[in-house]
């Protein structure tokens, strides 16, 4: 009996051993995993666009293309350069398009000029369209100028950074708990500048990457535009907070500039440019889309009251339609008869004008206009989108922090909504009542618009 229980006792020894030794190899394994995809999904992998080598006999080695800008502008990447052809006149047509190894080609519109051999070229005809990062496969593109020559030849060439600006990390709206990481990278391969976009899922946003920023207008002592008891800052809140419920009910990940737990002494207009004011915030948010809720006020017996939703200058308004037609037949309520800016029912672009420049503190660059010839007068819209936008609060007024995110290529996607009128008992009494169902009417625009189900 005792040499059985001794050889029992050897055989748990072995047992217990290798047991231990298979979990010290699991350990190591799951541990060297981690670290390669940590290392894969946080840095510029050249590995990531080997596939290049499969489509780059098609590419041209004679030329490359001196990209001058490039900008992600909520959910869409547009891009802008130039390069040295001979013989520009036999040119055909020029397309900036997205192209995977497997030989898929996504076209993106694109204008261009050409004089002395150099031809010019830019996406940039709208800042919110371009090239739709959330319809984009989890692989890998490459962008590349496509040439088309009058005899009929076409000939693509690589893209190399002339920008001052470095690679960007996007993450696309939350569907299903899941999101779409895409790393776009300027790298070289075998010498060839190249751009390249590495796509991968993700189960979970990094804390600090949200999908959509609700900004309550006003706030702390700051009230906003005033009727009797009833205050802009607190129904812009009330709104804002039941939209945050909405959104998040259907999986967006949305964050707020402001809760109501402000003071008066944290929370004014002049701090909206600090480490956590609104600005700050909303650029630091990675989100695609900010809503920022307003209640107008207006004595002028011209206006009867109604929605008006203000979005940039330069823009597609197909959103902002769909959010002043939702909010006029969800919500019960009209359109704004307001017709200064006004671009179509409801919809209204204000941009800053030659009197408006000569008379704005914070006006002081010289390059103010960003890209294009008119800038949104609305801060919340122009600060966000960064040279999208054409922000410019740099902090010559000293009332003002500057705007750190001015020069950024990254910019939020942003919209004023006028949700009625402060000072009409019918659309004041609606939004106290009702304001459930702007929230909804919000959200389906967004849920409608960005195809989330």
């Amino acid at each position: 009996m005792k040499r059985k229980k001794k050889r029992r006792y050897k055989k748990n020894q072995v047992f217990s051993k290798r047991m231990t030794m298979l979990v010290i190899m699991i350990v190591i394994i799951a541990f060297v995993y981690y670290i390669s995809t940590n290392k894969s999904q946080n840095s510029a992998s050249v590995n990531a666009f080997s596939t290049i080598n499969e489509i780059v006999d098609e590419i041209e080695t004679d030329a490359y293309v001196n990209v001058n800008r490039y900008i992600v502008y909520g959910t869409h990447f547009n891009i802008e350069g130039d390069i040295d052809i001979h013989d520009t006149n036999s040119i055909d047509s020029v397309e900036v398009v997205a192209k995977t190894a497997s030989g898929e080609e996504i076209g993106i519109d694109t204008e261009y000029t050409h004089e002395n051999n150099q031809l010019s070229f830019s996406t940039l005809k709208e800042i919110n369209t371009g090239l739709d990062l959330e319809s984009l496969k989890v692989e890998n593109y490459y962008i590349l100028l496509k040439v088309r020559f009058l005899n009929n030849e076409t000939k693509y060439y690589s893209l190399s950074n002339d920008s001052e600006y470095g690679n960007i990390e996007y993450y696309t709206l939350t569907r299903n708990h899941t999101n779409n990481r895409i790393y776009i990278d300027f790298t070289t391969i075998n010498n060839m500048p190249i751009l390249g976009f590495h796509i991968t899922t993700v189960k979970e946003l990094p804390d600090n990457v949200y999908d959509v920023v609700i900004d309550p207008g006003h706030g702390g002592s700051d009230v906003g535009a005033v009727n009797g008891r009833y205050m802009e800052s607190e129904i812009a809140l009330d709104c804002a907070l039941e939209l945050k419920k909405q959104l998040e009910a259907i999986g967006l990940k949305v964050l707020l500039t402001r809760d109501g737990t402000e003071s008066e002494e944290e929370y004014t207009m002049y701090n909206i440019y600090d480490e956590d004011g609104r600005v700050t915030m909303a650029n630091e948010s990675h989100a695609k889309i900010l809503i920022s809720l307003h209640l107008n006020s207006n004595l002028s017996d011209n206006v009867d009251g109604g929605v008006e939703i203000y979005a940039s200058s330069n823009s597609d308004v197909t959103l902002a339609k769909k959010l002043a037609d939702n909010i006029v037949e969800t919500a019960k309520t009209e359109y704004s008869t307001n017709q200064t800016d006004k671009v179509e029912d409801g919809i209204y672009v204000r941009t800053i004008e030659v009197e408006d420049q000569k008379n704005e503190t914070a006006f002081s660059r010289e390059n103010y206009k960003g890209i294009f010839d008119s800038i949104p007068y609305l801060y919340i819209i122009r600060e966000i989108g960064g040279i999208a936008t054409g922000a410019y609060v740099d902090g010559t007024n000293k009332a003002y922090a500057a705007n750190k995110y001015r020069d950024s290529n990254v910019g939020v996607e942003g919209y004023l909504v006028e949700l009625g009128y402060i000072n009409v008992d019918e659309d004041l009494n609606n939004i106290l009542r009702n304001d459930n169902l702007y929230a909804k009417a919000i959200t389906n625009s967004i849920v409608n618009f960005y195809g989330i189900k």
